[in-house]
């Protein structure tokens, strides 16, 4: 692997990272049937899905989102990046070469 495309995967996890991060913030999130009491949590059993991307520690629903919920997000960019990456240079190889 050249140092230009892990440059290139560097520069595409960022850009996916803030394409996904936004989307997913501000255009799925709402849609979900997540209550608007952000204590909800402490006295009822939530969704497991619930649980794992949007419960912080102490059990709050709060917009910055559990850990593997931004793990995924940046596994996603970082798997969108390589794809990309890959395909630009592979691009870039065949343009050189003419």
């Amino acid at each position: 692997m050249t140092s230009f495309r892990i440059l290139l995967i560097i520069i595409f996890t960022i850009i996916y990272m803030v394409i996904i991060g936004y989307i997913d913030f501000n255009f799925l999130t709402p849609l979900l049937p997540l209550p608007d009491d952000i204590c909800f949590y402490h006295e009822n059993k939530p969704p497991l899905w619930v649980d794992l991307f949007y419960l912080d520690g102490m059990g709050h629903i709060e917009p910055l989102f559990s850990s593997f919920h931004n793990l995924a997000l940046l596994l996603l960019s970082v798997i969108i990046a390589i794809f990309t990456a890959k395909k630009i240079d592979i691009i870039l190889l065949k343009r050189e070469q003419k």
